[in-house]
């Protein structure tokens, strides 16, 4: 209940909030605006929105939700508060950013002597727009900004306003790292341009590529600064958030690269091949991927460098450190597969248009699919080579290593999503042909039938050739893992402490026999007192949970003395309330026990 009225109070006050605002924005901006444009329906529409915003975010906010946080100190931790106070920074200061940013596009423009008013970011726009904005808005960020400071400083507000301060944090990095990057992107654009023909326009490119680089590369470094003095609060260093974005950042980066180098390629060996090109000059085609590729390359190299420290790390934990690391190479190898398939399908629809000839296809739809085709294959075929034979010799490794990496979630997840795509372009390319041959057979042939029936089946064997590898793969991971599986169980003794209910351990050796075949069980009743030495070599002792609250000296001493798994089954006892724990019935308890006792066994 005290959630829901946290939610509608700060909902209310952020939406009331951003009204009286934009209201204050616009009668400010109807004073410099000539009536004979629309200043009267600007004033009228700007008093408007104050007059009804102000009573509205007054009562919410400080009557409401101020007000209740300084008489009670836990409402100032609460989650809603952290979410309200960092997003309305958000939503006041990326306003600021980007009024500066049109301010600054305008100004570069007139410095080079261009019309201001065709000024991509800010054209449309004048300098008392710009600032009004960034005044209005500084001011609110400002009063806010105070606000949460007071909040810190009460003192500790727990982990929900650290973890809403994380993500502003890396929000501002991202924001400014997106600015930078396009800002970095249109100034080399421009530059290779300007070395080149200098096509109409290409000044607009520049400046407002400095302009995004001048306030987007501070922004982005201070923001990247921040983050990096946070790391030293481990919690910082090893959140989920972190681990999120750099993985985030690493995987557009390398999919842009893909997409870049693919591109320029492209724009080569379509020139080459007789392709059209804009002003037919291969310096324009290829000064946009180009210079997109620039970027997208250093963002790889430096938060993939970033990654994988954070990776190296961890050596604390070698099983998370290798799944991590595995992560970043199944994806890898996702990109390049696919981009070598794509490849390699059009590749083998221009040979078979030299085959077959088609009535419907020219030249430059041929050479078009050739430039395509080598594009995708030389970006995507050495990407999977390469991340693909590291995995290989990953699961090749002799031992637990090797087993640990067959059994990877992530190896799994890999091969499965890969075998789901390859059944779905079996099921909707069979389905092409399908529909092509009945077609025909009724009498209405599609145009240029042989090719496409031929078109059809090719790209249905490339599909279907995916599939059977990748479930090739799949099944010697388990045959493999099944043998060392079958070799683990008989290496793992277990110990069952018997009560005296033989329906208990007829259960359960009945779940283990069937779910682990093979696993050695020992039965000690708890009648003939504690194990021997030889029954104490067992690597797993498994008890049920009334011997917790009757259990004999001898037995709890020889409990204590022991180092192997210790499993305990909450069967029903009048001494014991087993909190969270369903009443399940002994079958169940048993059979989950056995599987349990299975993944022990292996190594899990």
């Amino acid at each position: 209940m005290q959630t829901l009225r946290r939610l509608y109070i700060y909902a209310v006050a952020f939406v009331s909030l951003e009204v009286v605002l934009w209201g204050a924005i616009g009668l400010a901006r109807s004073f410099v605006v000539p009536r004979s444009v629309g200043g009267e329906n600007q004033l009228a529409e700007a008093v408007s929105l104050i007059l009804v915003g102000i009573p509205v975010f007054l009562l919410h906010w400080w009557w409401f939700a101020q007000r209740t946080a300084l008489r009670q100190p836990g409402e100032r931790s609460a989650l809603l508060r952290a979410i309200f106070l960092y997003g309305v920074l958000l939503a006041t200061l990326i306003p600021v950013v980007n009024n500066a940013l049109s301010l600054l596009d305008r100004l570069m423009a007139g410095l080079f002597g261009l019309d201001v008013n065709l000024a991509p970011l800010g054209g449309m726009q004048t300098l008392s727009d710009n600032l009004i904005a960034i005044v209005f808005n500084a001011i609110a960020a400002g009063y806010f900004y105070f606000v949460l400071r007071q909040d810190w400083k009460v003192g500790p507000l727990g982990d929900d306003y650290a973890e809403i301060r994380r993500l502003f944090r890396y929000i501002w990095m991202v924001y400014g790292l997106v600015i930078a990057g396009i800002g970095f992107q249109r100034t080399l654009e421009a530059v290779i341009l300007w070395i080149g023909p200098r096509p109409p326009g290409y000044l607009y490119i520049f400046t407002s590529g400095l302009a995004l680089l001048v306030i987007g590369a501070p922004l982005w470094g201070f923001s990247w600064w921040t983050v990096r003095r946070s790391l030293d609060d481990p919690a910082e260093i090893h959140s989920r958030l972190r681990l999120f974005v750099l993985y985030a950042l690493v995987f557009v980066a390398v999919f842009g690269t893909l997409i870049s180098a693919g591109n320029t390629i492209y724009q080569v060996i379509g020139y080459l091949l007789g392709l059209p090109v804009p002003d037919e000059s291969l310096w324009v085609s290829l000064s946009l991927p180009f210079s997109a590729l620039v970027p997208f390359v250093l963002g790889w190299l430096l938060y993939g460098r970033e990654l994988l420290a954070y990776i190296a790390s961890l050596s604390d934990a070698p099983p998370r450190q290798a799944e991590l690391r595995r992560l970043y190479r199944y994806v890898l190898a996702f990109f390049g597969l696919w981009g070598a398939v794509f490849g390699l399908q059009q590749l083998l629809l221009v040979l078979l248009d030299m085959v077959l000839g088609s009535s419907v296809r020219d030249a430059m739809m041929l050479n078009e699919q050739l430039s395509t085709g080598i594009a995708a294959l030389v970006v995507g075929l050495p990407l999977w080579i390469w991340s693909w034979r590291l995995l290989i010799l990953e699961v090749g490794t002799l031992g637990e290593s090797g087993d640990r990496a067959r059994r990877s979630l992530v190896r799994r997840g890999y091969l499965y999503l890969v075998l789901f795509l390859a059944v779905i372009g079996v099921m909707f390319t069979g389905g092409l042909l399908l529909y092509t041959v009945i077609s025909t057979l009724l009498g209405e042939p599609p145009e240029d039938m042989p090719f496409q029936a031929a078109q059809h089946v090719l790209t249905l064997l490339l599909f279907a050739a995916l599939l059977f590898y990748h479930a090739w793969v799949l099944r010697q991971d388990a045959n493999v893992l099944e043998r060392a599986l079958v070799r683990k169980l008989a290496q793992y003794p277990v110990l069952v402490l018997s009560p005296d209910e033989p329906e208990f351990v007829e259960a359960l050796i009945a779940a283990i026999e069937r779910e682990a075949p093979g696993m050695p069980v020992a039965v000690q009743p708890i009648s003939q007192g504690a194990p021997d030495e030889t029954l104490s070599a067992a690597k797993a002792v498994v008890l049920p949970g009334s011997l917790l609250s009757r259990t004999p000296e001898a037995m709890r001493l020889w409990l204590q003395a022991y180092t192997g798994q210790r499993i305990v089954l909450p069967t029903p006892t009048d001494e014991l309330l087993w909190v969270t724990v369903n009443n399940h019935s002994l079958s169940t308890q048993a059979r989950r026990t056995a599987r349990l006792l299975r993944r022990l066994a292996g190594g899990e």
